[in-house]
């Protein structure tokens, strides 16, 4: 009996051994695998992510049974998804720790420097900077290219003293869309319609907005855009016109649907101006 205990009390303690070695391993290689976000990150109050979400990302990256296109897929659905800065440290520590692996996701490397300027009023300068300079070496490498080109003009926009050069990049690369009978892409017509409009030529920008607004009907941010560059143009009527399209979806739900409030909400739509909802 005396044995048959000492055996038991063997075991559970061996149990609780293991048990307690396997918590510390686990710690161990969640301590590994934690990414430091203050070290990746970048030192601006505009800078900011949630922890928790950066090593939710990081671990799932790194899942095995993912090949890199599925990684850059997931990434690319995350930026969209706003979780940018999450991605750019992700990448930041990627690059630090295995340059191989992070040169899969280049693109999405600058996809996420480009989501932060255009989406944060006042992004970090640093960030910016690093934004400009990947996007520079694109362009020299490749400046034949529509997306190469768009994308470093583009950032050049978002500075106080490089605007006036990627104006510049994007008016010559529209003269050399024109002589070649290349197509535009989105992107490089919402650049010009940007473009233009800090030209302070807002009759081009309506026209290029236009263009986005029949590509993508659906799409309320167009109409917005079309609204405020009439608004600065003095024309407040197709401002109003252009601002009751943007609202179009949500007038359409309250029909179809209904609700008590939708008398107050419709009149406050229908009398709104672009000035009114900034």
């Amino acid at each position: 009996m005396k044995k048959f205990i000492y055996l038991i009390s063997l075991s559970t303690l061996l149990i609780m051994l293991v048990g307690c070695s396997t918590m510390r391993m686990e710690q161990k290689v969640a301590e590994n695998n934690r990414v430091d976000g203050e070290l990746y990150g970048y030192e601006d109050e505009s800078f900011t992510y949630q922890n928790s979400v950066l090593q939710r990302l990081a671990d799932r990256f790194r899942l095995e049974e993912l090949t890199s296109e599925n990684v850059n897929s997931i990434m690319q659905d995350e930026i969209q998804a706003g979780y940018y800065n999450e991605v750019l440290i992700y990448l930041n520590y990627l690059t630090e720790n295995n340059e191989q692996e992070a040169a899969l996701y280049t693109e999405r490397y600058y996809e996420a420097l480009a989501t932060h300027v255009q989406q944060v009023e006042d992004p970090s300068p640093q960030l910016l900077e690093d934004a400009i300079q990947t996007a520079r070496v694109q362009y020299q490498n490749d400046p034949s290219n529509q997306r190469t080109v768009v994308h470093y003009a583009n950032l050049l926009l978002y500075t106080d003293d490089r605007q006036q050069e990627g104006q510049d990049i994007l008016f010559e690369l529209k003269e050399h869309l024109a002589s070649s009978d290349e197509e535009y892409n989105p992107s490089t017509i919402h650049a010009l319609a940007q473009a233009y409009f800090l030209n302070e030529q807002y009759e081009e920008s309506v026209d290029y907005y236009l263009m986005l607004s029949a590509l993508d009907p659906d799409n309320a941010y167009h109409y917005y855009n079309i609204s405020y560059v009439y608004e600065q143009m003095g024309d407040q009527e197709s401002a109003n016109r252009y601002l009751t399209k943007a609202y179009a979806p949500t007038n359409d739900f309250l029909k179809t649907y209904g609700t008590e409030a939708f008398g107050f909400y419709s009149s406050l739509f229908e009398s709104a101006t672009p000035s009114d909802t900034e």
